[in-house]
């Protein structure tokens, strides 16, 4: 029998009846996909085979993994530098991620990017813009353009609790609201901006309070360890906003149990919270408990974890395998025209 909640070293995620069994077991693939990759991108970066920079998603993972889901094929997306859960839920190869951090010629970017700067346009992934909360506005130009062409699409993107002190954000759900455009913000509160501690840069770090206080915008404060409990928040804001009810938004609630990028050890962060937030609500455990909890076979959920280990290795090897950048092609697809 599957043990008690109450007692489980890991908090099993919202038991929410509205999501099946099939969808639970993919977004457990997913999220775990985005762990493993991020394990494998990580031991790359320390052997110097990387030679940009690297930002996990570790702690962070359910936030994208349930947003991506949620969202229908026709829809659009900008994840960021920690949303890769977001991308592989919409469908894009891990394989193609890691030739972009190989810096493979048959990658997004051909070489010329080490990391998540990219998109892909045939998913409705759009591309990552390194400058913070400058998706937002973008993010609300394609729903605009949805919205005259009379099209049910929603747009999506995401911000942190950092980028919320940006200009561009502000600007943007203000212009949101202002259009009622069908855009669904998603901000993951991860108690940190950089180095700087939430609580030394805002008065008022509720950013719920903030967005439906400043903007008239519904928002919804969800766990964002909980994959179960954010898919079921952005479904909702999803059909929400496709049926005419303006721009919506959802605050997840994380920590980010890693520095803010790979050359950066944390010391800065709160130790009780990781401690916390990286044993009792890992996303990932989260979910694999909840799965054991509604009877699949302990067996059954090592063997989805095994698959994805399997499909990880194999994407790797197929990046390693890909050719790199001739040089002379370095200026090709910079410019407009071709260089005389």
């Amino acid at each position: 029998m599957p043990g008690d909640p109450a007692t489980a070293v890991v908090l099993p995620t919202t038991d929410d009846p509205s999501v099946s069994a099939e969808r639970r077991i993919e977004l457990f693939r997913v999220v775990l996909t985005h762990r493993v990759m991020e394990e494998r991108i990580m031991t790359l970066y320390k052997q110097g085979r990387i030679a940009g920079s690297v930002y996990t998603g570790r702690g962070q993972e359910a936030v994208g993994a349930g947003a991506g889901l949620a969202l229908g094929a026709d829809d659009v997306c900008a994840p960021l530098n920690r949303e890769m859960s977001c991308h592989i839920a919409r469908g894009v190869e891990p394989a193609h991620i890691f030739r972009n951090y190989l810096g493979r010629a048959t990658g997004p970017t051909r070489g010329r990017d080490g990391n998540m700067h990219f998109g892909v346009p045939e998913r409705g992934v759009f591309p990552l813009v390194s400058m913070l909360g400058d998706l937002v506005p973008v993010v609300v130009g394609a729903a605009l353009a949805f919205k005259r062409r009379g099209e049910a699409r929603v747009a999506l993107t995401f911000f942190g609790d950092g980028a919320f002190n940006c200009g561009d954000v502000h600007e943007g759900l203000n212009l949101a609201g202002v259009l009622n455009v069908p855009v669904v913000f998603v901000a993951q509160s991860n108690r940190v901006a950089y180095s700087t501690r939430t609580e030394m840069a805002m008065r008022n770090p509720n950013l719920s309070e903030r967005i439906e206080g400043g903007y008239a915008i519904p928002c919804a404060r969800v766990d964002g360890t909980d994959a179960i409990a954010v898919h079921v928040a952005v479904r909702n804001a999803v059909e929400r906003a496709r049926a005419g009810g303006g721009p919506q938004a959802i605050e997840a609630l994380t920590v980010r149990l890693d520095g803010h990028a790979a050359h950066d050890d944390g010391r800065y962060m709160d130790r009780d919270l990781i401690a916390e937030y990286g044993t009792r609500r890992d996303p990932v455990e989260r979910l694999a408990m909840r799965l054991v909890l509604d009877g699949v076979p302990r067996a059954e959920v090592d063997a989805v974890r095994a698959g994805v280990i399997a499909a990880v290795a194999g994407a790797l090897a197929e990046a390693e395998s890909a050719p790199a950048p001739d040089p002379a092609d370095l200026a090709n697809g910079v410019y407009a025209s071709p260089l005389s």
